[in-house]
């Protein structure tokens, strides 16, 4: 799915990556994020050896934030039933943005599963 000025690239592939990157500020998150959980669930019917999460974010709202922490927990549910050695997140953030690393540990947190949290350039 391309970037627009309200939603991120959504990167969905076969071959294990699941990658969100740019402004997460859909005017309907549940629209958005219902193509993405249909791969997703699709996916993890025959998921790659390791499955590997993205987040590449300038911005999230609340509505964006609470969908994708829904998708992400559902992910997680299917993939460390599994083996949570296949499974991994990286959070990218800008080193004047902590707002979004404050997000993304609140995710980590609340999800009791390690990001690596990644400086971007």
């Amino acid at each position: 799915m391309p970037q627009t000025k309200k939603t991120p690239e959504v990167v969905l592939d076969k071959g294990g990556t699941i990658r969100l990157s740019g402004r997460l500020i859909p005017e309907n998150a549940e629209e958005f994020f219902s193509p993405v959980e249909v791969w997703i669930n699709e996916y993890f019917c025959d998921p790659a050896p390791v499955t590997t999460l993205d987040f590449d974010l300038e911005y999230i709202n609340s509505s964006g934030f609470r969908h994708m922490f829904y998708l992400v927990h559902k992910i997680i549910n299917i993939r460390l039933l599994n083996d949570p050695e296949r499974f991994r997140v990286n959070w990218y953030y800008r080193p004047e943005d902590e707002d979004m690393l404050e997000k993304g540990k609140l995710l980590s947190q609340n999800l009791n599963v390690p990001f690596s949290f990644i400086m971007a350039g």
